[in-house]
């Protein structure tokens, strides 16, 4: 494991706004694109708003970085083993960790230094200068990010500073409910502004943006704002257990949308990286991510021919060459499970934020549910996301798989300590039923999703802490002293020195107010009734 860096917490106030000033934005993740704009005179800055778009690259990439050890805090040593996607091989910290519910402090500030001193931050520039109202429309591209970036955050610990953001030295933080409400206010203003620059001028953004775009869209705001309705439709489906008429209205809203929500056509949004793609540094060089048994067997079961797609065969030669994950939360030995499993990675491939299959199934669950899709049933929208998954993938066979009636997730075996082995997870299978429970559907619905969605840990955990769906191996190895009980898993990340360093006071009234004054992480979220 490479020695994860320090992010030092930075105040959540507007009275550090003198630190971010505009050399703040010439990152070194921002790939060069300001070399050359930042000894620019001011006045050639604004001319068709490069002295705000140059402040883009950096919001966009750091709502999943592509800087290896920044991915490897922010999501590896997390939220993607806890949404089952992957595990670490590595003895780390003596085995007490994260994923054995003993949180390593350095590790989970990541989880909030990114977004906060790289996305809110540079928001407040934006604030200050008041580009947003300089640059509309590229404000908008700038609203998107901040959701994008404090809605996972807020995902991973609860309440956080959002809405009063940036308004003093000790930001009071948002509830949950009240972030979410504030997502959509965004969400709704940066849909605005922008479809109002691509209706009157649909060639700006490719003179004002397009340079500026890390995502793989190329400077498309139409395709940008389809994502803003796919992320606000994600989020109303997240809230539909705690608040099922705002999410139907915030859900109807973005699906009937002119620009709609992401379609085949559009591919996902996914963030292109300069050089090495992290997930591939940490699997090859470092070895220290391998498969997530869910994945193997569940996909193994089911007969999946993504599965191939998503991981390669173990060169372990007890494993005979099967496609083998590694249980989270067992005892590791160093160098036994090394050989298991790696994701099938490429040097260069961008980072997946949405995949495109994902709209088709929130869709499927939002007509279960019995609100207005725009048309379409569960069972075409969930095939659908199949067929969009597999094209995703370049894997073929589509057809046969979704006519699959019987084959259903495997049992777990590990041959290197049987102590770990269990049963099937689910005995879930693929061909649509009309027939079935609404849990039913929705347990085939979410499955489904999981995999397209993989290796995005984020979402895939918030989906499993609000579903219950894929069903999960519990950890083996609980150092939780008691506040995750056993059999049961990790709700929430509790705050970090990140946060307790800006403002303890904050973090004890928020914690008060929605979890009672325990800051455990076996503490459900507002939107987690499942």
């Amino acid at each position: 494991m490479k020695k994860l860096k320090n992010i030092k917490g930075a105040k959540f106030a507007l009275s550090m706004l003198a630190l971010l000033s505009l050399s703040t934005s010439c990152r070194k993740d921002m790939n060069g694109l300001n070399q050359d704009l930042k000894l620019l005179p001011q006045p050639l800055l604004a001319i068709d708003g490069k002295e705000a778009s140059i402040l883009l690259p950096g919001m966009m990439t750091n709502i999943e970085s592509a800087v290896n050890y920044i991915y490897q805090g922010q999501q590896d040593l997390g939220q993607d083993e806890y949404a089952g996607y992957t595990a670490v091989p590595s003895v780390f910290v003596g085995n007490v960790n994260n994923f054995t519910y003993s949180f390593v402090d350095d590790w989970v500030n990541y989880c909030w230094d990114v977004p906060q001193q790289n996305i809110l931050n540079t928001w407040l520039q934006w604030k200050l200068k008041k580009y947003d109202t300089k640059y509309p429309d590229l404000y908008g591209i700038a609203l998107i990010c901040k959701v994008f970036g404090a809605s996972r955050a807020a995902d991973t610990f609860g309440p956080i500073p959002y809405s009063k953001f940036g308004s003093s030295a000790t930001v009071q933080f948002d509830t949950v409910e009240e972030a979410y409400n504030a997502f959509f206010a965004d969400l709704d203003q940066a849909i605005a502004l922008l479809s109002a620059i691509e209706d009157k001028e649909p060639d700006a953004d490719q003179l004002r943006f397009k340079a500026f775009d890390n995502s793989t869209f190329n400077g498309d705001y139409a395709k940008w704002i389809k994502t803003a309705n796919t992320l606000k439709l994600r989020l109303a489906i997240r809230i539909s257990n705690i608040a099922p008429a705002k999410a139907k209205t915030e859900a109807e809203s973005a699906v009937s949308n002119k620009y709609g929500v992401l379609e085949s056509a559009d591919g996902g949004f996914l963030m292109k990286v300069s050089g090495q793609n992290p997930i591939d540094e940490i699997v090859t060089s470092w070895g220290d991510m391998r498969l997530g048994a869910p994945v193997s067997s569940i996909l193994g079961g089911l007969k999946d021919p993504r599965l191939a797609k998503m991981g390669l065969p173990a060169e372990d030669p007890a494993l005979g060459g099967q496609i083998k994950g590694i249980r989270t939360g067992i005892p590791l030995v160093v160098g036994v499970y090394s050989k298991y499993s790696k994701l099938a990675t490429s040097f260069s491939a961008p980072l997946k934020i949405v995949d495109v299959a994902e709209s088709y199934f929130l869709r499927s669950e939002g007509v279960v549910r019995g609100w207005n899709m725009g048309g379409g049933s569960a069972q075409s929208f969930y095939e659908n996301g199949v067929k969009t998954s597999f094209s995703e993938y370049g894997a073929g066979g589509v057809d046969t798989y979704l006519a699959d009636a019987t084959s259903t997730p495997a049992a777990y075996v590990d041959p290197k300590n049987h102590d770990n082995d269990a049963p099937a997870l689910s005995n879930i299978t693929i061909k649509w039923n009309d027939g079935d429970t609404m849990d039913k559907k929705m347990e085939r619905i979410i499955t489904q999703k999981w995999i397209a969605m993989f290796p995005e840990g984020y979402e895939g955990w918030a989906e499993f802490r609000r579903t219950g769906y894929p069903k999960q191996y519990p950890v083996r190895n609980n150092d939780s002293k008691g506040k995750i009980a056993n059999g049961d898993f990790v709700k929430r990340m509790p705050y970090s020195s990140s946060f307790t360093n800006s403002s303890k006071a904050q973090v004890d009234a928020a914690v008060s107010k929605e979890f009672g004054g325990d800051d455990s992480p076996g503490k459900r979220l507002w939107w987690d009734v499942n």
